[in-house]
């Protein structure tokens, strides 16, 4: 092939009459295709209508956005009710009591009222002692410690939704606490949880042993607590339970504050003395109050009758 084959020719005839225009474009040895030299234009792919079914995919889209918006609607709602957070409930003392030791509480005379308090819980004793108060309509005071209530928090909420009451009774059961520091260590991590776990802010304190001679009774007393100790002492901590039956109902009178355990080692002596010891105290008149009910009335009745009996 000589040199001249590859001269490829290209004429151009213009639209306008009587003129004519010969233009030689020269592609060299072949390789560059005359397509090439044309202005290139872009065009999209046109997809077959029957590749795009619109109403079918508005249909489907808007179906699948509705169940979406149900189910974050659901998720939603769920999580409110798992998160919800109910209001402050503020178990007030009366100011007469506030930063005093309580023992027993003076009542008017015939008036037969009086404490059952329970300490060292939550545990699974206590579930059992709430189900025994409740058959019998009755409340209490429940004196619990830090360390053991994130292993039972829905024990101590059940004792908040059935009524009774809630007090402090330090963090680790300490007999002797020395400083302030000491003291708050032991009071303020036990009240933060209770209200964290209930929303409660109890102004109950009871010192381990009843023990008073150390750094949590002054302590407890600025922050306007009643310092709650008790008038008649179960010893259901090592006694039988014909003994703890026994015990209570020989110390027993109006406006006392009753030492039992729900927690703090095993209480089945407790839970099986209960019933009987409610049973014969309902039978000798007696009612049952929380302390700070407890308090009212006995507040009530000294502003009303100033010989009233006393404890």
């Amino acid at each position: 092939m000589s040199f001249m084959t590859r001269w490829t020719p290209l004429v151009i005839r213009s639209p306008l009459p009587g003129q004519g225009i010969l233009v030689a474009l020269v592609l060299l040895f072949g390789a560059i295709p005359l397509l090439a030299m044309s202005p290139v234009v872009y065009r999209p792919q046109l997809l077959p209508l029957q590749a795009i079914p619109v109403e079918q995919n508005v249909k489907q889209h808007t179906a699948i956005s509705v169940a979406r918006l149900e189910r974050l609607k659901a998720n939603t709602q769920r999580q409110i009710e798992q998160n919800r957070i109910p209001p402050d409930i503020e178990q007030f003392v009366p100011e007469a009591y506030q930063g005093q030791i309580v023992r027993s509480l003076p009542l008017a005379l015939g008036d037969r009222a009086i404490a059952l308090t329970f300490d060292d819980g939550p545990s699974p004793y206590t579930l059992q002692i709430l189900d025994i108060l409740e058959s019998y309509d009755i409340l209490a005071t429940f004196f619990v410690l830090g360390q053991v209530i994130s292993s039972y928090p829905e024990v101590l909420q059940r004792i908040v939704a059935d009524g009774h009451l809630l007090g402090n009774h330090t963090w680790s059961h300490p007999y002797i606490v020395n400083s302030e520091a000491e003291a708050y260590r032991e009071i303020e991590p036990t009240a933060e949880l209770i209200y964290d776990y209930t929303r409660v802010r109890t102004q109950l304190f009871r010192p381990p042993g009843g023990y008073l001679n150390n750094a949590l009774t002054p302590y407890s007393a600025r922050q306007n607590q009643t310092i709650t100790m008790w008038s008649v002492d179960s010893f259901d901590y090592f006694l039988s339970q014909s003994e703890i039956l026994d015990q209570v109902l020989a110390q027993i009178h109006p406006g006392a504050i009753v030492l039992l355990h729900d927690g703090g080692g095993p209480r089945h002596h407790t839970v099986a003395a209960l019933p009987q010891l409610i049973e014969s105290l309902q039978q000798q008149g007696y009612e049952f109050l929380t302390v700070t009910e407890l308090m009212k009335r006995s507040q009530a009745a000294i502003a009303q009758t100033p010989d009233s009996e006393e404890f």
